[in-house]
């Protein structure tokens, strides 16, 4: 498996991955109509490729196949933000995701950054494995994820 720098053309398999990955691990957390309205069609493919162009997109694949991506983000000077960190149900429980939040850690530790933050799904299914990875809720920080309505917690870790 390798993990690079995301370009435009892997806009289609990105937005794969995430379509399933929603249909797949927020079912129950999220309305059954919302996900299985979700498509990848060319509307989507192309605003993902002009996210894809203007922020920091990387991708994890393996045997020519994007296998999970994430994009990241700086809210502050010191810190990181991974905003999205989705890997295909058919490679969770892999080790994937958690190799990944390491090395991102660790590469972004040796670059000077001391925080790690992200956001997730209040009582949603990212909570467990965020804790495994040594993220700590913030207790005061909530805010809702729109289209859906629903709350979202930040998590914290110092590097």
């Amino acid at each position: 498996m390798i993990i690079r720098r995301a370009t435009p053309e892997d806009a289609p398999f990105v937005k794969k991955v995430q379509v399933e990955t929603y249909q797949s691990c927020y079912r129950g957390y999220l309305p059954d109509e919302a996900l299985d309205a979700l498509v990848v069609n060319e509307d989507y493919i192309q605003r993902t490729a002009a996210y894809i162009q203007k922020t920091e997109c990387w991708v994890a694949q393996t045997d020519n196949q994007i296998i999970g991506f994430s994009y990241i983000t700086y809210p502050e000077p010191d810190t990181f933000e991974i905003n999205a960190l989705y890997i295909h149900p058919d490679f969770q429980l892999k080790g994937i995701g958690s190799m990944w939040v390491s090395e991102l850690c660790a590469e972004k530790k040796e670059k000077g950054f001391q925080k790690l933050v992200v956001w997730t799904l209040k009582n949603g299914p990212s909570i467990g494995f965020y804790q495994k990875m040594g993220l700590t809720q913030i207790a005061e920080e909530e805010k809702i994820w729109k289209p859906y309505n629903l709350p979202i917690i930040r998590f914290e870790k110092e590097l």
